[in-house]
């Protein structure tokens, strides 16, 4: 019998709860967002749904030793990743590592000036699609709980009603992704309260 499951964008969802949070003055930056417990969500957000596992999707950070500079920010974005899939595993989330991370130049070096690089990562939008079918083909899911606002991802919502199973977008209340939530059989958009009620800090 097919349980429901709630995958995880990873990358996404660090980029828009860790704009939140320091909008609200809980954190400096994104490393900081180790301390996040899903578990709250889904007692909160997520209440009306039994899940039986969460899995989170992210890219496995490499060390970058192009420059002392990138070491060092690769450096600490691992240590802060650890952090994470540690407070992860402990808050019974599965992390999932898939895809890699690439050095976006944004600004070129200019004038003896360095040039500035951001970290964006690849592929770990394939690997929770193929998982989503995997586990609907496997008989394991039956109500998919998508946490993404990637609108790549509604090729994966239309094959997974196709298939017979009920897809539920969650999204952010303030920044919903329009194209997913009109595609999915149920949106629920996670408010600014709850997020920071989630975060222990």
């Amino acid at each position: 019998m097919g349980k429901t499951i709630l995958y995880i964008d990873g990358e996404n969802f660090l980029f828009k709860v860790s704009d939140l949070l320091k909008n609200a003055d809980k954190i400096r930056q994104k490393s900081d967002i180790s301390k996040f417990k899903f578990s709250i969500i889904c007692d909160t957000a997520l209440g009306d749904f039994s899940i039986s596992s969460c899995k989170y999707y992210a890219a496995k950070v490499h060390l970058f030793n192009d420059t002392k500079f990138l070491e060092a920010k690769s450096k600490e974005i691992i240590e802060s990743q650890r952090r994470l899939k540690r407070s992860l595993t402990n808050d019974g989330v599965e992390s999932i590592m898939s895809g890699n991370v690439r050095l976006q130049e944004i600004i070129p070096a200019i004038n003896k000036k360095p040039a500035k690089y951001i970290f964006k990562e690849k592929g770990t939008d394939v690997r929770l699609a193929v998982d989503i079918m995997s586990d609907i083909c496997d008989g394991k899911v039956s109500t998919v709980l998508l946490l993404s606002s990637d609108s790549d991802m509604q090729p994966i919502v239309h094959e997974a009603k196709r298939r017979g199973c009920k897809v539920v977008y969650i999204g952010f209340e303030n920044l919903p992704n329009v194209g997913l939530s009109n595609h999915c059989d149920q949106t629920i958009l996670l408010r600014k309260k709850e997020i920071i009620n989630a975060w222990i800090g």
